[in-house]
């Protein structure tokens, strides 16, 4: 059996990861954002095709959504001509998001 103070340790020990997993739990707390992530997944697109697939009305909710989510650098932007592509960029996300498309969808 663990005492208090063992687990007490542990948890100031694990701090820091535990505030980094609730940051990135809070960016899956958006239906539109995880969407966006479940689309990025599958490969790059524009702002105009994310907002087409997702159906979540104006693209300009889709582009809050996209710099949300830019600022937490777990997407990144590139342009090709005139337009913006947006990519999934980190791998732990897109592994968690990997996970829970398996499990839920």
């Amino acid at each position: 059996m663990l005492n208090k103070e063992f687990l007490k340790k542990r948890f100031t020990v694990n701090d820091k990861a535990c505030t980094e997993l609730l940051k990135i739990m809070d960016l899956f707390a958006s239906k539109t954002r995880f969407r966006i992530l479940c689309i990025l997944r599958e490969q790059d697109f524009c702002v105009s095709d994310i907002a087409e697939i997702v159906e979540e009305g104006k693209i300009s909710n889709i582009s809050q959504q996209l710099k949300i989510l830019t600022m937490a650098n777990i997407i990144s932007r590139y342009k090709v001509e005139k337009r913006v592509f947006y990519k999934l960029e980190d791998k732990r996300i897109r592994d968690i998001v990997d996970y829970l498309h398996k499990k839920f969808m």
